[in-house]
Formats: structure tokens, sequence, C-alpha cells
């Protein structure tokens, strides 16, 4: 079955095992991504599709259970993919694919697949039943909840941000709460990502004293589109002046250029694919656990050590 992103949110995606999400807005894919794993209640690993094609018959999750099959995410597919979709036979699988088009091979399989489930992920504005799933059981004045919807209709990081706050600080007085309208801006993450992507240790323990508890999620997702970037960089390592940088998604801009360039003299593939998984694991357990700060902070220095 093929759908539109909006039709995710009343979709039965409970008798699907794969989900295929293709377009051009990168944002619109991590929308999607989120939601699904909140609605399958599956913790969420990364894997490349030369691992899968590699190694069709995979391993049980260590998080999964009976009632919570391990759910995969595999990005960048091609149609190499489609000659062992039928071996995985264990699992739910979330493919992504900025290249493949309405009449691609891959939609059209997914497309007429009883199990599977294509998604066209095109940009968006905040849809209402998306802004409802987001605000969960949180129980908000119904005036606020109309101003943080006109607010970040157009940016979901922000709103992602903004209630992280909310739930931290939730027993403030009712007419404090518009103080949350204001978001972190992502240029000030800029430092911090800068050290990352350079493997400047020194500036990183600088810079990361500024990234406080409400700022770490969004922080960790700045941080995994900067590495997917690179990632997606890497073929160029050897000739980094012919890489197409405004045909990236999303294009990588001049001022930043130099930035990439030098990233790529400083990461290899496995350090950037192993980054980004442990992007996801710490994402996790800020989500699922009492990490304290400084310890977050200490794991995500230890990637640049």
């Amino acid at each position: 079955m093929k759908i539109s992103f909006p039709s995710l949110f009343s979709a039965p995606i409970q008798k699907y095992r794969f989900f295929f999400l293709f377009g051009n807005e990168e944002t619109v894919f991590e929308r999607a991504i989120s939601f699904l794993q909140k609605k399958l209640l599956s913790s969420l690993q990364i894997k490349a599709e030369v691992d899968l094609l590699n190694h069709t018959s995979l391993s049980p999750s260590l998080f999964e259970a009976e009632e919570n099959p391990s759910l995969t995410l595999v990005p960048h597919v091609t149609d190499k993919l489609l000659h062992h979709v039928d071996q995985l036979t264990r699992g739910v699988f979330i493919f992504t694919s900025q290249k493949a088009r309405a009449q691609s091979k891959l939609v059209t399989y997914f497309t007429e697949s009883p199990v599977s489930l294509a998604i066209g992920a095109y940009a968006t504005p905040l849809l209402p039943s998306e802004f409802e799933f987001l605000i969960g059981d949180l129980n908000l004045p119904a005036h606020f909840k109309s101003l943080l919807f006109k607010t970040f209709q157009n940016d979901y990081m922000g709103l992602l941000s903004t209630l992280e706050k909310v739930k931290l600080f939730k027993d403030i007085p009712e007419n404090q709460y518009e103080a949350f309208l204001g978001s972190f801006a992502p240029d000030d993450f800029m430092p911090l990502l800068q050290a990352f992507l350079l493997k400047d240790i020194k500036k990183g323990t600088e810079a990361s004293s500024f990234i406080t508890s409400t700022d770490i999620i969004p922080f960790l997702r700045s941080l995994t589109r900067a590495f997917q970037t690179l990632f997606e960089l890497m073929p160029f390592k050897n000739s980094p002046k012919s890489i197409p940088w405004q045909k990236l998604t999303p294009p990588v801009f001049f001022k930043e250029q130099p930035l990439y360039e030098m990233a790529l003299s400083r990461w290899n593939f496995m350090e950037i694919r192993n980054f980004l998984e442990g992007l996801l694991e710490l994402e996790r357990k800020v989500k699922l656990s009492a990490s304290s700060l400084p310890h977050i902070h200490h794991e995500l220095l230890s990637f640049i050590k």
C-alpha cells in the first residue's frame, strides 16, 4: 500500500512488517521514524544496506520480545534490497531512500506488497494528529496547546525541544507556560558540532558544558544529521574538490564546506557508522534511563578520544 506522510497517523501500522520512506525531506523522514518507533513500542537499531544483504538472517535484538519485535532502520537502500526482502523473516524494518521516485521499482514493490507500507515523505507542516501524538498525556491548557501548535507548526525540532522543557518543569504555574515558546537556536550547537566533526577533544570538552539536560535531545539529533551528511560524503574522501555540495540532502552551504572537507580527513567509514549507532543508543538511554548530564557528556566525548 502507498500513502502520503499525513495519512501515516491514521494507518493501521501494526499490520505491516516493512515501511519504505521515499521523498526529499529529511525532517519528515525523522518524524515518520519517530512516530513508528513510539507507536510500535520497539527499540530502534540501524544497519547499513550492505550488512543487511550479507546477513539476511538477522539475530534477535537484545530488546526484542514476542509482543514487541525488533525495529531496524536501513537508510539509503537501493534496488539490490528487493532480492533479499523475502529472506527477512524476523522483526520490523524501516527502509529509506531519497532517490526513489513514485514510479521506481522500490516504490512499486512496497506498494504492492500486502505486508508493506510505502510512505511519501515530502515537506509537510506539523499535522494536528501528529501534534496530539507528540503531546501524549501531557495535561496542558487548551489555549497553551493552541499557541504551541501555531508557534511550531513549521519547526518540528523546536517543538520537541520545548516539550522536553515542559515535561521537566510541568509543575510551574499555568501563567508561566508561554515562557516556553522560545526554543534553543540550532546555531548555538555549532561550536560543539565542529569539535566533533574535527575530533577536537579540547574544544569538545569546553563546549559541552553549555549543553543542558533540556537541550541534549535536540543536540543529539543535530549531531546525528551532521554525521549522516559526513557519511554521505565518504565516497569523496580522496577527491573532496569534486563533491556535489548542493545536490546533497540537505545541501551543505559554502561556509560549511571547508569544515566537512577537514572532517573527511579525520574520520573513516566504520568510525562514522559506529558513531551514528552510538548516538541512537545514547538517545535511547537519555529517554529511558536516569543518566546524569556529566555521564552523557562523558559518553559523547568518548567517541572522539
